[in-house]
């Protein structure tokens, strides 16, 4: 199979949940549980909350839905719990039209009350706005029992993808809860397709079919085809892929090194692959409320000493290629201002240089001081600083040896950390870390990218940063740019908004682009079919997408390949 980079649009028909069989596949083979891998995997815990800033897998997306899937492969609209929406002639309003027969996997009905008070339960614990909406929407109201009115503080033409996202509660479970933030929702009441928790422990999460499901494809089957999806534990990304070359899985995101001559060449017919180039860049975050990191010419200084070539080349085994200091990725390519890159190349930003980042720290004071062959900062006080990344994430691990390495040639005493998933993520939402690789958001425009990684309004009052505001990074200037962006539907304005918010990006580094983020995403067909695959990408393939719905797409088109292939699994 091909490595190139191909966007494939796709456009889906949006029958019921944009599901469609011809004649031929009314038919189609229902049971099996479906085994996934997402590379290292932590021990599960029971937190179906999905307002909690680390739920268990799968609770978003496949348990809780949103009311609209706004698909990244195109960005057409796939509906969930709404069938429309429509903003007001003023543009202050938004109101969704909610589907109509939905009952909570407990059987109670869904309806407006339900968005409603979750909308208020957001308001009166902030804690819960992992979508941002209190920066934007001041109330909602009810219309009528399957009609909401979002009643929106200022212009926000992006408001109907956020808002689509919004998961609701059941009122009649979460009324009682008298913490919604630190609740976690051991057993869950939700409207999606799997809701059922079979398994969840140090060795596997395993959950199976909501009986009471309102989706039906085209021929009036019952959604999902699957009995179950489960997910088992993989300490490092080296037992994960062992499983997968042993076709041990079947829906797979994991990084595997040399990947046609280990995974597909065990089993050609049945193994693919398919790396879409719409990722979010992977990044390195510095935490910029602390010293040195505060210092824009400290981080332009690590921008100059990393070899980015041999981070592609040996960390990431040649599947992306160095990002551009924009931060934008392919999927934006069309909207790169040339003159932040012009910018950028005046600063030296993105382009491996240690002679160059040596004097950039020589002339702003960071120098050894004491003589202990590690620079100090002008006051004298060391710097040590770890650089941190999930144990057993191979690629990032490599990745990050490369860095720290290039950063020890200029005299910083800099280490590799690699702590669980769970703390790493923590350290990042709480400002627990010094520097940090993590990943970021990628949608249909730049301001995706750029709300994630900018928008102080995602960072709590509690401190808890959420999207990818890890540098925790805080600007008027950017800030106004998010603002202005999404309060006109003016491409050429929004476009000279961009390239503002790109100067102002390589000018600042708030964070250090490194490669455009692969979307490792790989399938065995042997047992079910209706994957995603490169000629027909329907929707982004990777198991863990779980941001802009694309899991839930998947989910609702997999099915054994015939009575016998899938048993029970």
């Amino acid at each position: 199979m091909s490595r190139k980079l191909l966007l494939v649009l796709v456009v889906l028909s949006v029958l019921l949940l944009g599901i469609s069989v011809t004649s031929a596949q009314m038919e189609i083979p229902r049971g099996g549980t479906v085994i996934v891998s997402e590379g290292q995997q932590a021990p599960f815990q029971a937190v179906f909350n999905p307002y909690n800033p680390n739920p268990t897998r799968w609770t978003r997306m496949s348990m809780f839905e949103p009311l609209i899937v706004f698909n990244p492969v195109g960005g057409e609209p796939n509906y969930f719990l709404a069938t429309s929406y429509t903003y007001g002639d003023d543009l202050l309003s938004l109101t969704f039209t909610l589907r109509e027969g939905v009952l909570w996997s407990d059987g109670e009905a869904f309806n407006a009350d339900d968005v409603v008070f979750t909308f208020n339960l957001i308001q009166q614990f902030p804690g819960l706005d992992w979508h941002g909406l209190l920066a934007f929407v001041d109330s909602v109201t009810k219309v009528d029992d399957y009609t909401v009115t979002f009643n929106l503080s200022r212009v926000y033409t992006l408001a109907h993808i956020i808002l689509g996202r919004f998961w609701p509660l059941p009122e009649h479970q979460w009324s009682t809860v008298a913490d919604p933030v630190t609740f976690a929702n051991e057993t869950p009441i939700a409207t999606g397709p799997l809701t059922n928790v079979t398994a969840v422990n140090e060795q596997v999460l395993e959950i199976c079919r909501n009986a009471n499901y309102w989706g039906r494809d085209e021929a009036g089957n019952q959604l999902p085809y699957i009995d179950c999806m489960r997910q088992p534990v993989f300490l490092g990304n080296d037992p994960a892929n062992l499983a997968a070359v042993n076709g041990e899985v079947d829906w797979i995101g994991n990084f595997m090194p040399d990947i046609d001559n280990t995974f597909v060449a065990a089993d050609p017919e049945n193994h693919h692959y398919f790396f879409w180039p719409g990722g979010g860049t992977v990044q390195l975050y510095v935490n910029t409320t602390k010293a040195p990191y505060s210092d824009v010419q400290f981080r332009r200084a690590l921008s100059m000493a990393i070899d980015y070539q041999s981070v592609v080349d040996i960390g990431m085994y040649g599947y992306t290629i160095p990002a551009n200091p924009t931060g934008l990725g392919p999927i934006n390519e069309g909207w790169i201002s040339q003159a932040a890159l012009d910018a950028a190349a005046s600063m030296g930003l993105g382009v491996f240089d240690s002679a160059a980042a040596a004097a950039v720290l020589d002339e702003a004071g960071y120098v050894d001081a004491d003589g202990d062959g590690w620079r100090d900062q002008p006051d004298g006080t060391p710097i040590v600083f770890p650089v941190q990344v999930v144990n057993g994430w191979t690629d990032w691990v490599t990745s990050v040896q490369i860095v720290v390495e290039s950063f020890q040639a200029i005299g910083l005493n800099a280490s590799v950390d690699t702590p669980e998933f769970g703390q790493w993520l923590n350290n990042l939402q709480t400002g627990t870390f010094d520097v940090s690789i993590g990943w970021s958001a990628s949608g249909l425009t730049p301001w995706d990218f750029y709300r994630a990684v900018l928008d102080s309004t995602l960072i709590t009052a509690e401190g808890v940063a959420n999207g990818s505001t890890w540098g925790r990074w805080v600007s008027e200037e950017t800030d106004g740019y998010l603002t202005a962006f999404v309060a006109t539907a003016d491409e050429a304005t929004q476009r000279e908004i961009m390239n503002n918010m790109q100067m102002a990006y390589v000018t600042n580094i708030p964070a250090i682009p490194l490669f455009p983020g692969p979307t490792w995403y790989e399938w065995n067909d042997s047992r079910f079919t209706g994957f995603p695959t490169e000629d027909n990408y329907y929707t982004q393939g990777s198991p863990w997408e779980e941001t802009f719905g694309a899991r839930l797409l998947v989910l609702l088109r997999i099915h054994c390949v015939d009575d016998t292939s899938c048993g029970q699994g």
